[in-house]
């Protein structure tokens, strides 16, 4: 398995401090994912085609097609990529982490595979932190099992 450079949490903090010029949220139609715009960077929350089973990082067959769309417009900007993993609250904080990597990996190495350069993908796991849906410890929610692709502006 292929891997790729992992962003530090405050090397995104500062990408991202950059490109608060305007905010925009919007669902596609008949898409299965969140779109927010935020400058020039825009964020692909995948939601219910992409949602992993309790404490698996295989994605659902669905989920391929909608990568592959997101695929079409990572290559039409030249940016970076960062791909983020999320879970929910079942197990320990320590293996929701690295869960949350491997369905980062996941997802980024299907990017790859959709025709995306590894040098332009940065994963990042971010376990049971930043809770979609919040919850209690031990809270099977399918809606925190979730990837988040940003693609930034260039440069």
């Amino acid at each position: 398995m292929t891997r790729y450079r992992i962003l530090p949490l405050t090397g995104v903090a500062l990408l991202l401090a950059g490109c608060t010029s305007h905010h925009d949220v919007f669902y596609p139609d008949n898409h299965p994912w969140r779109v927010t715009h935020i400058g020039q960077e825009t964020d692909y929350e995948l939601l219910d085609a992409v949602l992993f089973d309790s404490g698996s990082a295989d994605i659902s067959h669905r989920a391929y097609s909608v990568i592959a769309d997101i695929a079409v417009e990572a290559r039409n900007r030249p940016g970076p990529v960062i791909v983020e993993g999320y879970t929910d609250t079942v197990g320990s904080a320590e293996s929701n982490l690295e869960l949350s990597r491997m369905r980062a990996q996941h997802v980024a190495d299907l990017l790859v595979h959709e025709g995306i350069p590894p040098r332009r993908i940065s994963i990042h796991g971010f376990g049971e932190t930043h809770l979609a849906v919040p919850t209690g410890d031990q809270i099977d929610e399918r809606r925190n099992r979730r990837v988040v692709i940003r693609i930034l502006p260039p440069g």
